[in-house]
């Protein structure tokens, strides 16, 4: 036990004088951490844009694939409608093949769209512009 009490007080004697960091100390890890924002943002950013571009052409996918699927479920060849332009829950659901409606192959697709999709009476889908 005594020997704990004599660690204390070296390290009391060893911290009496300094208070806190010099301005040199605080400069430094100013500029570090300045150095490590510069790098970082610039990927962080381009990372978002690469998702947002991953989720778009997914988005696409899952369409796609969901369209195909309502037509070999019906054995038809064309939609009902010519042409459609869909971006939102209502404009998906109102995409059908006879009774069936392509929202059923759909669940769980956030709404709205990332971007609107031009669905042509074929069956493919494409980015609308």
């Amino acid at each position: 036990m005594p020997r704990c009490g004599r660690v204390v007080r070296l390290t009391l004697r060893f911290l009496r004088g300094q208070k806190g960091f010099t301005l040199i100390e605080l400069l430094v890890v100013i500029a570090l951490l300045g150095i490590l924002a510069a790098v970082a943002i610039p990927n962080v950013a381009k990372f978002v844009g690469h998702g947002k571009e991953e989720a778009e052409a997914t988005e696409l996918a899952n369409l796609q694939t969901a369209v195909i699927a309502l037509l070999t479920d019906t054995g038809q060849h064309h939609l009902d409608d010519n042409y459609v332009t869909v971006d939102t829950e209502a404009e998906v659901q109102g995409v059908s093949v006879s009774t069936y409606t392509l929202h059923t192959y759909l669940i769980g697709l956030p709404y709205p769209l990332h971007r609107p999709y031009d669905i042509a009476q074929n069956g493919t889908v494409s980015p609308s512009s």
